[in-house]
């Protein structure tokens, strides 16, 4: 029986069948366009609700090697409250969920290598304002020339409150490396990295950083693995004056 003969038949006996015969008959034949039908509405809603109700972000710290106490769940909450953020319209991000060994950068396990990455893309995507890691962990961003110098970020005011708690970094130390790198030649003639507390030996001096001993306040929240930890804004942050109020906000 030719195809358009037999169509015929079926539309003939479904305008006659009963509820359940023209039930079966939409399973049949239209299921399969409804489902898929169903799944683009749902993911083109659910993308709308993404981009109607997201928030744009005030500040976003990360803060590495810590665990949380349980007061940090208040913490944004509070900062919020002192920079005068309103929750309800901003994001304040508080990321504590990134490890990195740094007593020894060329032997990275599984969640150095993690961390680094997603710190690398973070950075790149000017996603991160605060960075909060140990020593070591600083020397290597630093002198890769990651942060804000914070002569120029902070009042002159707050420059002489932190001064005695400043981490510098030696741009001709930087310099240097970064030269050994463009040429391709060994390490073996660059400088190490000089102490961070000590600007009085460098040639060029610049504080990028700010050492937590004094935070009483934010160890009260995060316990932090390593036994140095310190500040530093991100040269490339999108929210320089909240930065700024953050390092206010941790030392008051």
């Amino acid at each position: 029986m030719p195809v358009m003969d037999e169509f015929k038949e079926e539309r003939a006996a479904l305008r006659n069948g009963t509820p359940k015969e023209k039930f079966q008959y939409f399973l049949d034949y239209y299921k399969w366009y409804v489902i898929v039908g169903i799944l683009v509405l749902v993911s083109a809603g659910s993308i709308i609700y993404q981009m109607v109700t997201q928030k744009e972000r005030a500040i976003f710290v990360a803060l590495l090697n810590v665990y949380e106490q349980e007061s940090a769940e208040e913490y944004p909450q509070k900062f919020a409250e002192y920079a005068g953020i309103d929750m309800g319209e901003y994001d304040v991000m508080f990321d504590t969920s990134m490890y990195m060994d740094g007593s020894d950068l060329t032997a990275y396990d599984e969640t150095t290598m993690a961390t680094t990455q997603k710190l690398m893309v973070y950075i790149a995507a000017r996603e991160i304002d605060v960075l909060i890691a140990s020593e070591s962990t600083t020397n290597s961003y630093a002198y890769n020339e990651t942060f804000y110098d914070l002569s120029v970020l902070l009042t002159e005011e707050q420059y002489e409150k932190y001064k005695p708690y400043f981490y510098y970094m030696d741009q001709a130390v930087a310099d240097a490396r970064n030269e050994a790198d463009a040429s391709g030649e060994d390490y073996v003639n660059v400088p190490d990295y000089p102490s961070p507390r000590n600007p009085e030996a460098m040639e060029n001096p610049i504080p990028v950083g700010i050492y937590l001993d004094a935070a009483e306040a934010l160890k009260e929240n995060y316990h932090f693995t390593d036994e140095t930890v310190i500040l530093s804004v991100v040269a490339n942050t999108e929210h320089p004056s909240t930065a700024a109020q953050y390092i206010d906000f941790v030392f008051q």
